[in-house]
């Protein structure tokens, strides 16, 4: 169904003790993205699929520390190495179906993620923005009245990314 809404997009911004091109592979790479791409700590991850590259998908599972699991399904429309890259997320089923997320129906069904990369002095500066697309007044009101937690979400995983980047 399609709408006239727009919504501001959610801006993040982390800099990293990393160099550009080694931070690019962590978003890229599903045997990176497994140590980092979930909600908070004491999940754990699992690709798949993984076909990391325009037009291409991923597939994956976080599972909560509780056993519960959430599966997510990722589209690519850029990958810029090693500046940028644009995908869209949706909450899936293990069949890669698009669904509602659960405990969230209103959450936005469509999400537009791009990630910025720029390094400086040997350390990255990312800038992540997301975005509904083409949302409901419903998703559109579920964004919004999350907005002050974007970063909480995002934020941990940015806390998960740094912590495993000094792994490498």
């Amino acid at each position: 169904m399609s709408n006239d809404a727009t919504v501001k997009p959610s801006i993040l911004s982390r800099e990293f003790n990393a160099p550009k091109k080694l931070v690019f592979e962590t978003w890229t790479q599903p045997e990176h993205l497994q140590h980092w791409m979930f909600p908070q700590k004491g999940f754990t991850c699992e690709y798949v699929r993984a076909d990391i590259r325009v037009g291409g998908s991923a597939h994956h599972k976080m599972i909560s520390p509780d056993g519960r699991e959430m599966w997510q399904l990722t589209t690519y429309e850029e990958i810029n190495p090693y500046d940028s890259l644009v995908f869209r997320q949706y909450n899936s089923n293990e069949a890669g179906e698009i669904l509602a997320m659960p405990h969230m129906p209103n959450w936005p069904q469509e999400l537009m993620t791009t990630v910025k990369l720029e390094e400086v002095d040997g350390k990255t500066h990312l800038e992540l923005i997301w975005q509904p697309i083409n949302p409901s007044s419903k998703e559109v009101e579920a964004f919004e009245s999350s907005r002050s937690q974007h970063s909480n979400g995002w934020g941990s995983g940015f806390k998960q990314l740094a912590a495993y980047l000094k792994t490498l």
